[in-house]
């Protein structure tokens, strides 16, 4: 059975991801490691936010003088290893960009959804699926229900 599907761009990477509304919680990137890198990404510029206010400068200010207390034992500067002639990456690259990985990019190709891997509707949208409004919502209850109409 064939499943209308969402065809949206990840957040992080920009890539095109086709996902079916049976797996579609409103996602915005393409798996967990873009996910997880995005989140460490919105932590560390809030970081940096609280680093350069106030209270946090204070509170990163009196961290330091802890960490100093607690490590008050003089050390003396330890040398640079020695340079190697071999440790040099080198000016060319091995590896390039994928062209164009599009899903399901192809005329004839079959979609499929990202995550469980079903088969997918041709025809994708691009939003999200609209919830019906409460008032239809409540219309639509069973005659059971009726007390809950507010008639």
């Amino acid at each position: 059975m064939c499943r209308t599907a969402r065809l949206f761009n990840c957040a992080r990477c920009r890539r095109q991801v086709v996902i079916c509304s049976h797996c579609d919680r409103g996602n915005r990137y393409c798996g967990k490691l873009c996910a997880q890198s995005a989140r460490r990404e919105s932590q560390r510029e809030a970081a940096r936010r609280y680093q350069a206010s106030r209270r946090g400068r204070f509170a990163h200010a009196a961290r330091q003088h802890r960490y100093r207390r607690r490590h008050s034992a003089k050390v003396t500067h330890q040398g640079s290893c020695p340079h190697r002639p071999g440790d040099r990456l080198p000016l060319t690259s091995r590896t390039s960009a994928r062209q164009g990985a599009v899903p399901g990019a192809d005329a004839g190709a079959e979609r499929r959804c990202h995550r469980c891997g079903r088969r997918c509707s041709p025809l994708l949208r691009q939003g999200f699926l609209r919830r019906p409004s409460t008032r239809a919502a409540i219309d639509l209850l069973p005659p059971r229900m009726a007390r809950y109409r507010g008639a």
